[in-house]
């Protein structure tokens, strides 16, 4: 079993890669939704939809990924530079990515950030 970084960090990869089916098999069939979009949803089909429309409208990626963890179990909260293209030119700012695991799989995710960005 791959420690609760790992597996943070691995589901910032495929969120880089657009691997729509290694998030799938990273998060909980119901799982839990807030950010990628506006309101809170659930399930992976909905985070699915939610990534495909995030993304389609926001050329990004994460990096400089610090996973915070106060016991090694349980809830991580990974800090990101995001770096992408907007209409006025390049764009850089900071996100927080909440992960709440059970076991091996994420069962609530949230994005946190400025408004609009």
């Amino acid at each position: 079993m791959a420690d609760i970084t790992d597996r943070s960090l691995a589901f910032v990869e495929a969120l880089n890669r657009r691997d729509y089916e290694q998030i799938a098999a990273l998060v909980d069939e119901d799982v839990a939704i807030d950010g990628f979009g506006s309101g809170m949803d659930n399930g992976r089909g909905a985070l699915r939809a939610r990534l495909a429309g995030h993304f389609s409208m926001h050329d990004e990626r994460y990096g400089d990924a610090l996973v915070l963890s106060a016991d090694g179990e349980g809830v991580t909260v990974v800090r990101l530079t995001v770096r992408g293209e907007t209409a006025s030119g390049p764009a850089s700012h900071e996100r927080l990515l909440l992960l709440e695991w059970d076991g091996e799989r994420v069962a609530r995710l949230a994005l946190f950030g400025r408004a609009g960005a």
